[in-house]
């Protein structure tokens, strides 16, 4: 219990931190972001992880404020470490080694020693830190804040799948028996790439909180931009086979793609790709990466009118009353999702100005397709911008369609897709389309957002926190509002107008 309040009143420490972020500026800014990194690098778990992911932005050189997250100073100390991992196997070190580095790198949840075995073979030793599975679940509870500079899970998002989602790779990566078994499984993925470098489990020398493994030399990511061009190209191309026959034809996702868990070196002017760190892996079953694939080849051929396109994301489990208003923008959108997939020829991501373009197609429904999403896909879209990241940095554009076809997809039945007409009895009962929600900021637009009209049903948990108490005390009851519209059929007109200083609220059915 101890550790948990600790932990709690830690994690309000770093909630104050971020919270002064958005009030600094100048200086002032530089200060409060240098002290978060800090705090993010001291408090490791959930919150060392929001800032890993952050990283990946940094890849192409610049300022350099999250990197230092992707490799910390060890929490532990050498004799505490020791102390730590013969506890965990169960003997004394000096029968498992002949020597082991004092010296450590940290991680979100574990630190690694470098280690000679009794073969004389070189290792990596990770420990996992005490006490980090009940500080999990502690950071666990401030998941929709704690999310907030990677986008974030506002209200309207299914914060309880997101934290069931995120909550269940969280206690896997903290097994390491089970990593050991995905280290083999990526090893034989790997066999097919001989650029690509997987660390050898050693079983004998692990357990469930220590892992033992084979040593992978080679330097940070920077190290690239000195490269040729071909050099450069060639990690492009490999990284994104890789990735995709990973996906599409192992059924395993390496959801940890930041800069720490790579290794990059030449070898007679060719490089070799070393992959760390396989705790946070997403397993993908084959009605996903089936559905996935469809919509990507059905983009490819031009085949998507809307309702087609609808159908393709309910099948990866987007929400149908959500997509049903914008339905019209989804063939647009894929378009440019997949855009890179969509020429047979090497593809320049610098002019791909994808969150730009998605917005601008998306308009006032960007935040309605973010909300649609399903909890379950989190972790492919992280691992999918951090490839878009890293080719991105490189600058040696590749031809995305050719490593497509080159990979050998297991086959599956084909499930023909059925446009369903909307329900007649429903088409009846709704007499209005949408439920909008805006917000001014000194008269200014600061957010609007259009769902079904049907979403009133759950009109409570749509609005900002806080608010639903400030309308109470007005005398505006969000609850009965949403019970009448329903009853009534969802009416077109005003729910609710909200003033509060230079902010306005304007909530109506149209």
């Amino acid at each position: 219990m101890q550790r948990k309040l600790k932990r709690a009143a830690e994690l309000g420490g770093l909630a104050r931190k971020m919270a002064s972020l958005r009030l600094g500026s100048g200086a002032s800014a530089k200060s409060s972001q240098a002290a978060v990194v800090q705090r993010l690098a001291q408090m490791h778990g959930l919150p060392q992880k929001i800032g890993q992911i952050l990283s990946l932005g940094e890849l192409s050189g610049g300022e350099q404020l999250f990197s230092s997250l992707t490799e910390t100073a060890p929490a532990l100390s050498s004799r505490d470490a020791f102390q730590e991992m013969e506890k965990a196997l169960g003997r004394p070190l000096e029968q498992c080694f002949l020597s082991i580095e004092e010296k450590a790198a940290g991680a979100s949840l574990a630190q690694v020693h470098k280690a000679v075995l009794r073969d004389g073979r070189t290792a990596a030793v990770k420990i996992q830190y005490p006490g980090i599975a009940e500080a999990l679940e502690v950071d666990l509870r401030a998941l929709g804040w704690l999310t907030a500079p990677v986008g974030g899970l506002r209200r309207g998002f299914d914060l309880s799948g997101y934290r069931r989602e995120v909550g269940a790779m969280l206690r896997e990566e903290l097994d390491f028996r089970h990593e050991a078994q995905m280290l083999a499984s990526f090893r034989e993925i790997a066999k097919s790439f001989p650029r690509m470098e997987i660390p050898q489990p050693f079983e004998e020398l692990s357990g469930d909180r220590v892992l033992t493994m084979s040593w992978l030399d080679g330097e940070s990511f920077s190290s690239t931009r000195g490269w040729p061009l071909e050099a450069r190209r060639e990690t492009a191309f490999t990284l994104l086979r890789f990735f995709l026959s990973s996906c599409f034809c192992g059924g395993l996702l390496h959801a940890d793609p930041h800069c720490g868990n790579y290794r990059f070196r030449l070898e007679r002017g060719r490089p070799v790709i070393g992959l760390l760190d396989f705790g946070c892996v997403k397993a993908l079953d084959v009605r996903t990466t089936g559905a996935l694939a469809s919509l990507m080849e059905d983009t490819a051929a031009g085949n998507l009118d809307g309702a087609r396109a609808r159908l393709h994301l309910e099948r990866l489990g987007f929400q149908s009353l959500l997509l049903l208003p914008m339905q019209h923008l989804l063939p647009g959108l894929c378009e440019i999702l997949f855009e890179p997939f969509c020429v047979d020829k090497p593809f320049d991501l610098q002019s791909w100005r994808l969150a730009e373009r998605v917005e601008e197609q998306l308009g006032e429904f960007r935040w309605n397709f973010r909300i649609a999403g399903p909890p379950e896909l989190i972790f492919f879209m992280r691992a999918y911008q951090g490839l878009i990241q890293y080719l991105k940095a490189l600058d040696a554009p590749v031809n995305w369609q050719e490593a497509y076809r080159s990979l050998s997809m297991p086959v599956t039945p084909e499930q023909p897709l059925t446009v369903e007409p909307a329900r007649p009895s429903l088409a009846r009962s709704v007499l209005s389309h949408a439920l909008k929600i805006r917000v001014l900021q000194d008269g200014r637009t600061k957010a609007e957002v259009t769902l079904p009209s049907t979403a009133t049903e759950n009109l409570s948990d749509l609005l900002p926190p806080g608010l639903d108490e400030k309308l109470a005390d007005r005398g505006i009851d969000v609850s009965r509002i949403a019970q009448e519209t329903v009853s009534g059929g969802f009416a077109p007109g005003d729910l609710f107008h909200f003033e509060e200083g230079a902010k306005s609220y304007r909530v109506w059915l149209e």
